[in-house]
C-alpha cells in the first residue's frame, strides 16, 4: 500500500469512527470523544500524506460552515444538542464533526469533487439520515419536531456538501497550476 492509499484508508476509517465517537460520546456525556478520534486521524493521515498544508483551507471552511449553519438550525429550535445551552455556538463535538467532514474532501470524499449534483443529493439525504440516527442515539432533540428539522437540515447539507466538494476541487486545481 502506498502512502497516498494509506492516508485515504486512515481518513476513511477515522471519518467513520469520528461520527460514532462524536454522537455516542455526546449522548453519553463524553463530548471530548470526538476530539480523541479527530486529532489522531488527522495526525496519521498527515503522517502518510505530507501535504497537510493543503488541508488547512478545508479545515477553515469546515469551521466557517459550522459558524454559519449550526446557528441556523439551533437558534430557531430545529435542533437542540444535549447538555448544551447555547443557541448560537455549536458544542465542541459538532465542531470536530464539521472539521473532520470538511478535510475528508481531500481523501475519502474526494470522489464527490467532480459530482456536485450528487454531492447535493448525498448531503441532503445523508445529512438528514445522520441527524436522525444521532437523535435516536440521544445526542440531540428536535424541539419543533422531526419534519421541520429534516427540511432545514436537508437544505443546509444540500448546500454545504457541494460547496465543500467544489472548494476542494478548486484548491487541488490551484496546487496543480502552481506545480506546472
Amino acid at each position: 500500500m502506498n502512502r497516498s492509499s494509506a492516508a485515504l484508508a486512515v481518513n476513511f476509517v477515522g471519518f467513520q469512527l469520528l461520527w460514532v465517537a462524536a454522537v455516542y460520546g455526546a449522548a453519553r456525556g463524553w463530548p471530548l470523544a470526538a476530539w480523541w478520534v479527530l486529532v489522531p486521524t488527522l495526525a496519521l493521515t498527515w503522517g502518510f500524506n505530507h501535504r497537510w498544508r493543503g488541508d488547512l483551507p478545508l479545515l477553515l471552511a469546515g469551521a466557517v460552515a459550522c459558524v454559519v449553519f449550526e446557528p441556523l438550525w439551533m437558534a430557531p429550535g430545529f435542533i437542540h444538542y444535549v447538555q448544551w445551552h447555547s443557541t448560537w455556538l455549536a458544542p465542541g463535538w459538532i465542531w470536530a464533526l464539521w472539521l473532520g467532514f470538511a478535510v475528508s474532501f481531500n481523501y475519502c470524499l474526494g470522489w464527490l469533487r467532480d459530482r456536485l449534483w450528487l454531492a447535493a443529493v448525498f448531503g441532503g439525504v445523508g445529512g438528514v439520515f445522520s441527524v436522525t440516527i444521532g437523535i435516536r442515539i440521544g445526542a440531540a432533540t428536535t424541539p419543533m419536531g422531526w419534519w421541520p428539522l429534516a427540511l432545514a437540515y436537508g437544505a443546509g447539507w444540500a448546500l454545504a456538501v457541494p460547496g465543500l466538494a467544489y472548494l476542494a476541487r478548486r484548491l487541488i486545481a490551484e496546487r496543480r497550476r502552481r506545480l506546472v
